[in-house]
Parts: structure tokens; sequence; C-alpha cells
């Protein structure tokens, strides 16, 4: 009786390990961020003669995107394909110039988009997961010797059966950076700054 009863345990374990290494194999290597700024928004115009330069920085401790762990393991991470700070920086270059933001190089007037924080990390357990993700980005206006800084962030913790899948991972985290740049760009303070600094 005991011996049947350490197969069925046996068996359990190893198709436990089986279901969680085949969701490992589901996870890719390397994602790239996509946002895309909502345009359900009232996103509001700039009306401004001042011309900015805009720049960016990583500073970022962690610059993977996604964590995997699963307790005592080795945790699986997740690299950008491409620079998730050069990808912000574009994209709100985009947004503020179809606002009517003048961009140009090397001017006094100087917006430095500093990326804090992009990450996403899975704590997985046998039969769920729960995915604690945090973005946070830091616009910086300068002139001369006058300095505005502003940090946006965001924070989402879900939780969902089975184990976790890294195209969906990369979803939320893809929706979550979108949302954080849409609430910078229709910002009212940030914009009264970059109309009149």
């Amino acid at each position: 009786m005991i011996h049947t009863w350490s197969k069925k345990i046996r068996f359990f374990t190893l198709v436990s390990a089986a279901f969680f290494l085949f969701s490992c194999s589901n996870v890719p290597n390397t994602i790239q961020i996509q946002p895309k700024i909502s345009t359900e928004k009232n996103i509001p115009a700039i009306n401004s003669n001042i011309t900015w330069s805009l720049s960016s920085q990583d500073r970022r401790i962690a610059h993977y995107l996604i964590e995997i762990s699963a307790g005592d393991g080795l945790a699986t991470l997740v690299n950008e394909s491409n620079s998730s700070r050069l990808i912000i920086q574009q994209t709100l270059n985009e947004q503020w110039v179809a606002q009517g933001l003048n961009l140009s190089p090397n001017n006094d007037y100087k917006i430095d988009v500093q990326l804090i924080k992009l990450l996403a990390k899975v704590k997985q357990s046998t039969y769920k997961h729960k995915i604690n993700s945090e973005v946070v980005i830091k616009i910086q206006l300068k002139s001369n010797n006058k300095t505005f800084s502003k940090t946006f962030n965001s924070h989402t913790v879900s939780e969902a059966p089975l184990n976790a899948d890294g195209v969906k991972i990369s979803a939320q985290l893809n929706k979550q950076l979108s949302l954080l740049l849409t609430e910078i760009v229709i910002d009212p303070e940030l914009n009264t700054k970059l109309q009149k600094f």
C-alpha cells in the first residue's frame, strides 16, 4: 500500500515538474515593447514659441523586462530585443510633435526622459502565477538655472491560474507602459511647463 502511494506521489511530482518546464519553454528569450499612446484620451495641443531638445537616459537597475521565478530555482529572465529607452523616447517625440511642440537638437531648453523601472516580476507556483509589474518614468525639464521634474509611475498586480505565458506578460507590460505614456502627454502640469518655462 505504501509502495503504491509512493509511486503516485512520484508520478504527480514528475508530471508537475514536466508541466512547469513546458510552460517555461513558452517564454521567449527576448521581447520588444511596442507602446501606443491612446487616442481615446483628450490629448491637448501645446502652443509655444519654445523649441526643446529631447534626450533620454536608462537608469534602471534591472535591464531585463520579465523575471519569472518558481521558488528555489533560478529565475528565467526575458531581455529586451531593442532599447526600451529609445522606443519610449521615440514614442514621446512623435506624440509631442503631433501636439505642436517644437523639437530640435541642441537647444537651451531640454527635456530629459529617464527610464527608472520597466519590469514584470512573475512568481510561479504549481497551479497559478502572480505578476507584479512596475513602470517608472521621470521627466525633467531644464533651461539655464531652471529645473522642473515629475515622476510618473504605474504598479499593477495580477494573479491567474496555471503557468505564466510570455506573450500575455509582454502584452500586459506593453499596455501598462502605453497607459503611463498617455498619462505623461496629457498631464496638465507638464504641458503648462512645456508651453511656458
